[in-house]
């Protein structure tokens, strides 16, 4: 496009689309914060849950905060910082969070290595599966 002053003046059809894109990912990253934040657990909350703890911490390092907190683990998660524990005593959620987890969630149906698309899928497709 030429202005009247004879220079070009270049239009940038981009910048909008890429505003719009920023725009949406930070209405998403808001949403995640808040969903993440709804979905932990009370600090009162007992049994088998997820804990997440800080990432680099080494894995001794999370088992003995674990077994700190009076909880057992049971398995480590495709994502290194994130195990699978479980306990008996009332109050695990809120002694994890003291020892240094960063928050707790209820235990998935499936694992979290499987969650995304397949979270819909719950413990009767393995019992299906197993039929077979």
């Amino acid at each position: 496009m030429v202005t009247a002053s004879g220079t070009e003046r270049r239009s940038h059809p981009h910048l909008l689309a890429a505003g719009i894109a920023l725009a949406l990912l930070g209405v998403w990253l808001a949403a995640m914060t808040v969903a993440i934040n709804h979905a932990a657990l009370p600090p009162d909350a007992t049994g088998r849950m997820i804990a997440v703890f800080p990432p680099g911490l080494s894995n001794e390092a999370m088992v003995e905060k674990i077994a700190a907190a009076g909880g057992k683990p049971l398995r480590q998660t495709w994502a290194s910082s994130v195990w699978v524990i479980d306990g008996d005593e009332p109050g695990l959620a809120g002694r994890l969070k003291q020892h240094g987890a960063l928050s707790t969630y209820a235990e998935l149906p499936v694992g979290v290595q499987m969650a995304g698309c397949f979270a819909w899928a719950d413990t009767r497709v393995d019992q299906l599966l197993a039929r077979n």
